[in-house]
C-alpha cells in the first residue's frame, strides 16, 4: 500500500446563473486529471495530480479562484486505501 499517493479533490461552488460551459476554461489542464459535475451542495468536483499543500492553495487561487463564476472552493485529501 506504500505505492498509493495522496490524491487532491477540490469541490467548487458555482455563482448563480453561471453558464453550463463555466468549467471549459480548465480544459487541458495537465493538473487536472479528472472532473465530475455533482449534486448538492458543490456543483463539480476536481481531482488534482498535486502532492503538497501549498501546490494546491496555488493552484486552487491562480486557476480555479481565476474563474469568474466561481463562488467557493472546498479542498480534500484522499489516500486510496485499497
Amino acid at each position: 500500500m506504500s505505492d498509493k499517493k495522496w490524491q487532491t479533490w477540490v469541490w467548487v461552488k458555482w455563482k448563480p446563473n453561471t453558464p453550463s460551459n463555466a468549467w471549459e476554461k480548465w480544459q487541458g489542464n495537465k493538473s487536472i486529471t479528472g472532473a465530475w459535475t455533482t449534486l448538492g451542495e458543490w456543483d463539480c468536483v476536481l481531482c488534482l495530480n498535486i502532492q503538497t499543500p501549498d501546490e494546491v492553495e496555488n493552484f486552487v487561487w491562480k486557476n480555479l479562484r481565476t474563474n469568474d463564476w466561481v463562488q467557493a472552493t472546498h479542498t480534500t485529501f484522499a489516500k486510496q486505501w485499497w
